[in-house]
């Protein structure tokens, strides 16, 4: 006969599905809430959101029957978080947490009341961007911890702290703390796999906030080893969105969409949180590649998602639509908090952007203070580019070319891939406009050889406008293969077709050069198309 104790073993080895039932059967035998509180977590693990909540509630309503406010306390603080994860909202995640609190008020001290205010500190963050409570919530968990002697609650505040810590800007001391929270949990001292696990998402996520993308990439690979041996699918799941972004951000693109479509498939049905973080992130992605009506489409689906917001943003300016997009990043940096300093670090470069294109100068030029008070705050190098990068809309090309100098080489440093092409083009303008146009084309070349193995379809977009202005295949010191290839792309020619030309031999090279032209009129640029571009443009 199926047994409590039965169940519990099968949820401590991982085997979900074997103790969804046994919990389930317990449950319904006994009613036994506890068996409820099982049923919930095994739930859970199979990512069926609506069966974990249904467990959930009635388990606190079953303590309530049997006069366990305790109990009944757990229960509810469980269902502030996964109310919240699996898509039921905000206000029903604090009205959860609240009940807690009203039943903890009244009772003696007990690992309970640490976990409430573990809760806290995830929805602090999750809701309210704000690390300030966060790390406060955290450090109360861990002073209950220690004096109650809970190991693994005390690591779980601790890794609370660092990721609010990080947040706020001081991203050293909360990476210590971090570091040691995922060695203890890694090592046996967190038992239960979902804490384990979380801490080592934020850790990840920690480092995704910061732009350390060497290091998220180690961590991902490392979490994933973990999901995989265990068979924690959920938590593979969101980091494997983690590792997205950090392929995003090294310019790895071809790879993070195949990650996040992944993502997609496995989460089709779910109602997790963590899906509608992959489709913003799949949004930003297509945004970038210029596809524009497939990021929208993603976008409306994570509509409230930062990263969502920033997008439709950069899109409507894009389109010409400045003042609509000046009030979406407005209204999103006022609902972000002055000390969640690594959130608002994320908009506000966008931020300087549309401000300064919807002539609302006074704020763009406050959003690069902000950004460069950040970057001096954490010593990022990476937030320190983008703060040059954005001062450079304030002033004149020829002030603009040393900051975006300075910008380009961190970003490179940085293995920022996109950023560092993105700011390289911005450069190649700035001395275009100054009239040294030989190293406006040097870096526009350099930008391109990016630009278009990441088919960057927006800044290709300027990158074209920008070698017809250059009119390229006059006399410049590029090599007449690299005018060329940037005759055809000025010329709008795929990508799929100037690849084609490139690896065929010189003698067929410069006929196909001269067969592309000739349709568009162009056959007195065709000039000697001989070997690889030095950079390897496409």
């Amino acid at each position: 006969m199926t047994s409590l104790k039965s169940a519990q073993t099968a949820l401590a080895a991982g085997s979900w599905d074997a103790a969804r039932a046994a919990f389930r059967a317990v449950a319904e035998e006994s009613g036994d809430p506890l068996a409820y509180e099982g049923w919930a977590q095994a739930s859970w693990w199979r990512d069926d959101g609506e069966e974990c909540v249904q467990a959930r509630e009635t388990a606190y309503r079953r303590h309530r029957i049997l006069d366990d406010p305790l109990g009944a306390a757990r229960a509810a603080t469980a269902l502030s978080w996964d109310t919240l994860l699996f898509g039921y909202g905000a206000p029903v995640a604090r009205g959860w947490w609240g009940r807690a609190a009203t039943l903890l008020a009244t009772l003696d001290e007990a690992a309970e009341h640490g976990w409430h205010a573990v809760r806290e500190a995830e929805l602090a963050i999750a809701i309210d961007h704000d690390p300030g409570v966060a790390r406060a919530a955290g450090e109360r968990a861990s002073a209950i911890a220690n004096r109650l002697g809970l190991a693994d609650l005390a690591i779980v505040g601790e890794a609370l702290q660092g990721l609010a810590m990080t947040g706020a800007g001081d991203v050293a001391a909360g990476t210590v703390l971090l570091d040691s929270s995922v060695a203890a949990a890694t090592s046996g001292d967190v038992p239960d796999p979902m804490w384990m696990g979380k801490i080592c998402c934020w850790l990840i996520a920690a480092c995704t906030l910061n732009n350390d993308v060497s290091r998220a990439a180690d961590w991902c690979r490392r979490v994933e080893t973990i999901c995989v041996q265990r068979g924690l699918t959920p938590l593979f799941n969101v980091c494997r969105s983690q590792h997205a972004s950090v392929q995003v951000a090294c310019g790895s693109w071809h790879d993070a969409e195949r990650e996040l479509t992944a993502v997609l498939e496995r989460l089709s049905t779910s109602r997790r949180v963590s899906r509608l973080e992959a489709v913003a992130q799949l949004g930003e992605l297509r945004r970038r590649q210029g596809r524009f009506d497939e990021a929208e489409a993603l976008f409306a689906q994570a509509e409230f998602h930062p990263l969502s917001i920033i997008g439709q943003a950069r899109m409507q300016l894009a389109r010409g639509d400045a003042t609509n997009a000046w009030t979406a990043i407005r209204g999103l940096l006022h609902r972000l908090p002055a000390h969640g300093r690594m959130a608002r670090a994320e908009v506000l470069p966008s931020a300087a952007v549309i401000a300064t294109a919807a002539g609302e100068a006074e704020a763009a030029g406050a959003y690069v203070a902000e950004l460069r008070q950040i970057a001096e705050f954490t010593g990022s190098r990476s937030l320190t580019a983008a703060a040059s990068a954005a001062g450079a809309l304030l002033v004149g090309p020829a002030e603009a070319v040393p900051m975006l100098t300075e910008a380009v080489q961190a970003f490179d440093a940085e293995g920022l891939r996109f950023d560092e092409a993105h700011t390289r083009l911005a450069l190649a303008e700035a001395l275009a406009a100054t009239g040294d146009r030989s190293a406006s084309r040097r870096h526009l070349s350099h930008a391109l050889q990016v630009l278009s193995e990441l088919s960057a379809g927006d800044d290709l977009a300027r990158a074209r406008r920008l070698v017809r202005a250059l009119d390229l295949p006059g006399a410049s010191p590029l090599t007449a293969r690299e005018r060329e290839v940037l005759t055809l792309v000025a010329r709008g020619m795929s990508n799929a077709e100037i690849a084609a030309a490139l690896v065929l031999s010189e003698h067929t090279v410069h006929r196909h050069v001269a067969n592309i032209l000739t349709k568009l009129g162009q056959t007195s640029r065709t000039g000697a198309a001989t070997h690889g571009l030095h950079t390897g443009l496409i």
